[in-house]
């Protein structure tokens, strides 16, 4: 390579972007994040939790017993090891079918561990933020219909398929008819069973004289006459099947969404099942469906750091809720896959909140070809020939815009040998090894007056430490993103779907309002997502205890109607059975109602659910609070903004004084009702006087 050609590529990389910018991997990746991905790199690691998932992606699925028993990896590494990129190239690889990713953002062990899964999971499925879930969904529902549509087929006789295709008839023509319409039965059942065809069902069937109503109503006689029995599991499996069929004939995803948000908990039985066994039933019945369409369940849990310890030190107890939590799961279901992505000092300090219950099952992993059992994997540090590798991946799509660009080395504007050097000087993840070939980028390329400043600076440069104005615009403008995150989360979801986040967001609140005087009265103790009955969608609240003056405590329920449309009725009566329970679960009941903005009264509520208000409210504790969705949106946002400036050193009275400037009318409206006149409907908001005895 010539002098005036190193010269002229060089001046040309000096108008682009540095390829060694990105060396940390957001939660969601980048649009050039297959530009960094260098498969040498952690390659015998993916390919090990590869294998693992397609344990679970079952070719020919026909009976329970075939469904592997739920099992987890750990994947280990130091900060900055690559296990969020681990996590995002296992997510994009090629497959054969979908694959279910649940990939939660969230912790609170407030929830039953099956109850925080199965919302997970059915956020995921019927996810509107990740443009694929539609997708996904959709794909399984036409595969899994295809073949109880072809089952159904398959088993009339040729008079019934007359009848059902509509070519019944009499007369002379009668035969004619019938050799036709059997040739069409003949030819629908090729093209039924021809595999995965991207046309729709409805197109198929119409193409060999077959209506989707008729398409629609043949899936249903043949699920009513193969799912027989009684038994609470089998009324599920029966209605998750016709659910998802009038999503592939009917473009109906209601039923479906209904069925898996709230209608799961069977009411109606006449022996309706426990809590925890419906959620598990689901669960189950959501794994067998997706098995019999090679559909793996993947649960991957990145970033622990955000889930157990998002103050800092580990949440002792929410680590050993989790893990014994995990544990039972194991015990209770069958066919899905768990991956934890854990940084290595951080699972060391989950330790003590492992106990032997837990690790034994931690330990079972999954038996896989060429490796046996694989259960804990380690990220480890790459290699010099794999640093050159990321070097070339990264430089490669630069260098083919450049001048000459055949005569450049592949590692241009670095030598192999300084390369090698960088990988070998101490580089124990990754993300050094990228930082300094940052670094190292600039030097090569930049004139001598434009360099960064090195990554490691004298502690004595060091930038001074926010004042307190500048403190205080972070805040605003961080709050300010957390509720657009919220709301538009509240755009894209159904709001049953977000009750837990809901009840975690107002615990966090009230636990950090905790100490403040309204009317009289001082808020003394916070408890989130308090669970009662046997409906796992509508039966949670949060619970806040208030003393009055002479210390005598008042324990108010804080329950959100999340539920929409029929099932809106049902919510607000399982609510109101809040009082009900014994032994005592609370006092007063505040019933929190969504609302665009502005007061709510029981004249305002929908007739049906009005009615329950009427008959049951006027005798009760109970009284309506209207919850706006612009506090909807920041109660999403709550936990994650708080967990972005807890670790400040006077963090916990300046949030104090930020949440309180903000939101101290809703608190006001949550306090105790000490007599009947003030447990009518909420009125216009006015401005109280709230005071701190921290």
């Amino acid at each position: 390579m010539s002098k005036a050609c190193e010269e002229q590529a060089i001046r040309f990389l000096r108008g682009e972007e540095n390829p060694f910018d990105a060396f940390v991997v957001s939660d969601k990746p980048a649009q050039e994040f297959p530009q960094c991905h260098v498969q040498e790199v952690h390659g015998e690691q993916f390919e090990q939790i590869g294998r693992a998932i397609d344990k679970y992606r079952y070719p020919a699925y026909r009976t329970r017993r075939q469904l592997h028993e739920t099992r987890v990896l750990i994947v280990r590494g130091v900060r900055g090891s690559g296990k969020t990129h681990l996590l995002h190239v296992l997510r994009q690889r090629a497959t054969p079918t979908p694959e279910i990713w649940v990939c939660p953002r969230y912790y609170d062990p407030a929830f039953p561990f099956a109850e925080y899964v199965l919302t997970e999971f059915v956020r995921e499925l019927l996810s509107a933020e990740d443009a694929e879930a539609p997708a996904r969904l959709r794909w399984s529902a036409r595969e899994l219909t295809r073949q109880l549509l072809r089952e159904a087929v398959a088993s009339l006789s040729l008079p019934e398929w007359l009848e059902w295709s509509g070519s019944a008839s009499d007369g002379w023509s009668r035969l004619r008819r019938a050799r036709r319409s059997q040739a069409d039965r003949e030819a629908l059942l090729d093209d039924l069973a021809a595999g995965r065809s991207l046309a729709l069902l409805d197109e198929i069937c119409g193409r060999h004289g077959l209506s989707s109503a008729a398409a629609a109503g043949l899936v249903t006689r043949h699920v009513e006459r193969t799912e027989l029995g009684s038994g609470s599991a089998v009324r599920m499996r029966r209605e998750v099947l016709l659910a998802f069929g009038d999503l592939a004939l009917r473009n109906t995803p209601d039923r479906l969404a209904s069925l898996l948000e709230q209608d799961f908990a069977q009411p109606e039985a006449a022996l309706p099942p426990a809590r925890a066994e419906v959620v598990t039933q689901l669960l189950q019945t959501a794994a067998e469906v997706l098995a019999a369409v090679g559909v793996p369940i993947v649960f991957a849990l990145d970033n622990m750091e955000r889930l157990l310890a998002p103050r800092g030190p580990v949440d002792m107890p929410a680590a050993q809720s989790f893990f014994n939590g995990l544990a039972h799961f194991l015990d209770q279901t069958r066919g899905m896959l768990v991956v934890l992505f854990v940084e290595r000092g951080l699972w060391n300090e989950f330790g003590p909140a492992i106990n032997s219950f837990a690790e034994h099952r931690l330990r079972q992993g999954v038996r896989v070809r060429d490796y046996g059992c694989v259960w804990d994997l380690e990220l480890t540090p790459p290699t010099p020939d794999q640093i050159e590798r990321v070097v070339q991946r990264r430089m490669s799509p630069l260098l083919a815009r450049a001048p000459q660009a055949d005569q450049l080395p592949p590692c241009f504007p670095f030598a192999s040998d300084e390369v090698r050097q960088i990988a070998t000087a101490g580089v124990d993840v990754l993300r050094t090894a990228l930082l300094r070939l940052r670094d190292r980028y600039d030097e090569l390329v930049l004139p001598d007056h434009q360099q960064i400043q090195k990554t490691t600076e004298p502690e004595s440069e060091a930038s001074p430490p926010a004042t307190a104005d500048e403190a205080a615009d972070a805040l605003r403008r961080t709050w300010e993103e957390a509720a657009a995150t919220g709301r538009r989360r509240l755009g894209m979801s159904r709001r049953t779907s977000l009750a837990q986040e809901l009840h975690t967001g107002l615990g966090r609140w009230l636990e950090l309002l905790l100490g403040q005087q309204v009317h009289g009265w001082r808020l003394s103790e916070a408890r989130s997502a308090v669970t009662f009955g046997d409906h796992p969608a509508f039966g949670s609240v949060t619970l806040a205890t208030w003393q009055d003056e002479q210390g005598r405590p008042c324990r108010v329920a804080l329950g959100p109607i999340l539920g929409e449309g029929r099932a809106m009725p049902r919510d607000l009566e399982i609510k109101l059975s809040a009082l009900q329970q014994r032994p005592s679960l609370a006092d007063q009941l505040v019933v929190l109602w969504p609302v665009q903005q502005g007061p709510i009264e029981a004249k305002q509520l929908p007739p049906a659910t009005r009615q329950i208000w009427e008959q049951s409210a006027a005798t009760r504790p109970v009284w309506l609070c209207p919850l706006p969705m612009t506090d909807f949106a920041w109660l999403l946002g709550l936990p994650e903004w708080l967990a972005q400036h807890s670790a400040t050193a006077s963090a916990s009275e300046s949030l104090c004084s930020f949440i309180l400037e903000r939101t101290s009318y809703l608190l006001a409206d949550l306090t105790p009702r000490q007599s009947a006149e003030g447990l009518s409907a909420i009125g216009d908001r006015q401005s109280v006087q709230v005071t701190n005895d921290k």
